[in-house]
């Protein structure tokens, strides 16, 4: 029971860092993901053109 008095207030701060850092690499992979596509599109729309 000590042991979880003395992390409780690590706690919060430690989850909203987690939640911010798995966002970023959500956002991050998003992006990396999409780019080859965007890029696919681009090509063709400038030859279509």
């Amino acid at each position: 029971m000590s042991q979880t008095s003395r992390d409780t207030p690590e706690t919060p701060r430690h989850g909203l860092l987690w939640f911010v850092a798995l966002w970023l690499l959500g956002v991050g992979g998003t992006a990396l993901l999409v780019l080859p596509f965007h890029l696919l599109v681009a090509a063709a729309i400038h030859h279509a053109h």
